[in-house]
């Protein structure tokens, strides 16, 4: 399910910024990238309750072992103390760090094969349809807290290469 809203995101954040799918469509070399750039600006993976397993003091603000905490991954990944412009797409930017696939303990073993399938899978659909935006419907959000994706995605072709 996750790599399913991942590759919906990813699809969203292309329809939605044409220059950078058109430089994606114009040049395969860039999809590793601008996945890269799509766990940072618009994860699927949004946020996490944890238990803290010992204190800390974050940004000014103490917290105890014990305490519960919510991880706010989507947060993070927009943080202008990490990232510069950080509510723009940018498939230049190459993010080290993001938490599109969690962290510590909790980074997503399977990682490595989500990326290389969505390299693949938007290829593959990039040499077909190079062209595309959202057609303008409403679409719904999977009814979630912790992840985020939409059910459908209403794409139109736009053209052809």
């Amino acid at each position: 399910e996750s790599l399913s809203s991942f590759m919906s995101m990813f699809a969203l954040n292309l329809a939605e910024h044409a220059d950078a799918r058109r430089k994606v469509s114009d040049d395969p070399s860039l999809l590793a990238p601008a996945i890269e750039e799509s766990l940072r600006f618009n994860t699927s993976a949004q946020r996490f309750k944890r238990t803290l397993m010992r204190d800390i003091v974050m940004h000014g603000s103490s917290m105890r072992a014990g305490d519960s905490v919510v991880l706010a991954y989507g947060a993070a990944n927009r943080d202008r103390r990490k990232y510069s412009e950080p509510d723009r797409y940018d498939i230049a930017r190459r993010p080290q760090g993001h938490l599109g696939f969690g962290a510590g303990k909790h980074f997503c073993i399977g990682n490595q094969f989500s990326r290389l399938v969505s390299e693949v899978s938007m290829a593959a659909y990039l040499n077909r349809i190079p062209d595309f935006e959202m057609s303008g419907e409403a679409f719904a959000w999977v009814p979630s807290s912790n992840f985020r994706s939409p059910v459908t995605l209403p794409l139109r072709i736009i053209g052809r290469g």
